[in-house]
C-alpha cells in the first residue's frame, strides 16, 4: 500500500488530480459506450420491424439513462473532492479514496449491461423474457448496490473526519451535512432498489428519480440532531 511515510508527510489536496482524472475517465466510458448501444437499438428496430415510437422509447430511455448515472457520479465525485480538502485521516483517506475509484470504475459496465437487457427487454420480450428479465434485474441491482456503497463510504469517512481534533466548528458543520446528504441518499437508493425489485418498474425511472433527488438537500438525520 502507499507508505506511510509519503501519506504523512502529504495532504489531501495533492491526491485532487488523481481524483479528478479518474472520475474523468469514468463520466468518458459511459459516454463512449453510449452510441454504440443507441446504434445497436437503431438496428435492431430495423431488422425486426419495429415502429418508430419504440425506436424513440427505446432511444429516450438511453439518453436518460445516461443522465441519470452521469449525475449520480458527478454528485459522488463532489462528496469526495470536499472530503478530501483539509484532510486529517490521511491514511485512511487514502485507503479509502483507492476503493472509492475502484468502485466507481465498475458502475460504467454495469450500467451497460443494464441498457443491454432493457433493449433486449423492449424489443424481445416474447422470444427469451426469463433471459431478459433476470439478466436486467441483476444488472440493476449491482448498479444500486455500488452506488449506495459509494455513498455509504462517503458518509463514513466524514463522520470519523467531523470527529477529529483540530477541525473547526465551520468545517464540523460541512462534515455534519456531507455525512447526513450522503446516508441519506444511501437509504434511498436501497429502498428505490427494494421497491424497483418488487413492483418491476422499468428502467431509467428509479434511477432517473435518485439523480433528481441530487439536486435537492435532504437530510434524515438533521432533525434527530435538532431535537437532540
Amino acid at each position: 500500500m502507499i507508505p506511510g511515510r509519503i501519506v504523512g508527510q502529504s495532504s489531501g489536496e495533492s491526491w485532487i488530480g488523481l481524483i479528478d482524472a479518474t472520475y474523468a475517465i469514468i463520466l468518458t466510458l459511459l459516454v463512449i459506450e453510449l452510441p454504440l448501444i443507441i446504434l445497436d437499438t437503431i438496428k435492431e428496430c430495423h431488422d425486426h420491424s419495429h415502429s418508430f415510437s419504440e425506436l424513440g422509447i427505446g432511444v429516450g430511455s438511453l439518453l436518460l439513462g445516461y443522465f441519470a448515472v452521469f449525475t449520480i457520479l458527478y454528485d459522488i465525485w463532489s462528496y469526495h473532492k470536499t472530503l478530501l480538502k483539509d484532510a486529517i485521516q490521511l491514511r485512511l483517506f487514502a485507503i479509502s479514496s483507492g476503493w472509492l475509484m475502484f468502485i466507481a470504475s465498475l458502475v460504467p459496465p454495469f450500467y451497460y449491461l443494464v441498457n443491454h437487457f432493457s433493449v433486449k427487454l423492449l424489443l424481445h420480450y416474447s422470444k427469451y423474457p426469463i433471459l431478459a428479465d433476470q439478466g436486467l434485474s441483476t444488472a440493476r441491482t449491482f448498479v444500486y448496490i455500488l452506488i449506495a456503497l459509494l455513498y455509504w463510504i462517503l458518509a463514513f469517512l466524514a463522520r470519523k473526519e467531523q470527529f477529529q481534533r483540530g477541525q473547526s466548528p465551520q468545517k464540523r458543520q460541512e462534515l455534519f451535512l456531507i455525512a447526513g446528504t450522503a446516508m441519506s441518499k444511501c437509504i434511498l437508493i436501497t429502498l428505490m432498489m427494494v421497491i424497483a425489485g418488487s413492483w418491476h418498474i422499468p428502467p431509467p425511472t428509479p434511477t432517473l428519480l435518485l439523480a433528481i433527488s441530487t439536486y435537492f438537500y435532504f437530510n434524515f438525520f438533521e432533525f434527530s440532531r435538532k431535537k437532540g
